[in-house]
């Protein structure tokens, strides 16, 4: 729909999903589309995830109510949250944060993860986020950072998805006995140079009640771009 993908490019930051999976990975992607809204269903992942856009509440209730499956994560404008009433759902807040020019807070014991630490990002994520984070790796999907400390992988992030002009970060993970110390920031601010450095935007999301991080992300030079929600139904998943 060459309505939609107009859309998309008036904010390549905010639709980088969009863009991204129905351009690389459309076999798993399904739209629905209501006059000027859209939802996009993506089926890779289990659960599966549905955004939702609307610019009318008409179409913004029509959207939700054409939604058929029982488990999924909705993501939606915080503007429709008294649309919402999905039984055994839970919503989490979330700011969608971007960079352009970051400052690299601490250097020692960063670089980039090839297949070769495959051993170590294992040990870090576990089996389930490890073989996926590995799988992107090996098909150049992703550009992903760690940190180092003694040969063990103590903290790590990598980018979700990216497109020609945004690289959105995620996965950003610390082993639970180095927290606290500056390590995820040193990992983020190097990702987010590399990114930056091949003339792309870095975005990420961040728990809007996660005030440490987004302290860290502005001290990288992450400012507020817009806001979400994460609608979790029938799913224990929420953000990290």
């Amino acid at each position: 729909n060459n309505l939609v993908r107009s859309l998309f490019l008036t904010d390549p930051v905010k639709f980088a999903f969009e863009i991204y999976d129905s351009g690389v990975d459309d076999k798993y992607t399904e739209f629905i589309i209501i006059n000027e809204g859209y939802l996009m269903f993506y089926r890779k992942f289990n659960p599966i995830t549905a955004i939702l856009y609307a610019e009318k509440e008409t179409t913004a209730e029509k959207l939700l109510t054409s939604i058929r499956e029982d488990t999924f994560i909705l993501f939606i404008e915080p503007k429709w949250r008294y649309l919402l009433n999905f039984p055994n759902a839970k919503t989490y807040p979330e700011v969608l944060m971007m960079c352009k020019s970051p400052l690299v807070l601490g250097r020692e014991g960063v670089r980039g993860l090839t297949v070769n630490d495959a051993e170590e990002i294992l040990k870090l994520y576990g089996e389930e986020r490890g073989n996926t984070l590995i799988q992107m790796i090996r098909e150049n999907k992703t550009t992903a950072y760690g940190l180092f400390l003694d040969d063990n992988l103590v903290s790590a992030a990598y980018t979700l998805v990216e497109t020609k002009d945004v690289a959105v970060i995620g996965g950003v993970l610390t082993s639970e006995e180095f927290r606290n110390k500056g390590f995820a920031s040193s990992v983020v601010s190097s990702l987010t140079e590399n990114i930056v450095k091949k003339g792309k935007v870095a975005s990420l999301y961040v728990r809007e009640d996660n005030i440490p991080a987004i302290h860290v992300y502005a001290k990288i030079g992450f400012k507020e771009h817009s806001r979400r929600l994460w609608v979790s139904v029938n799913t224990e998943v929420k953000p990290l």
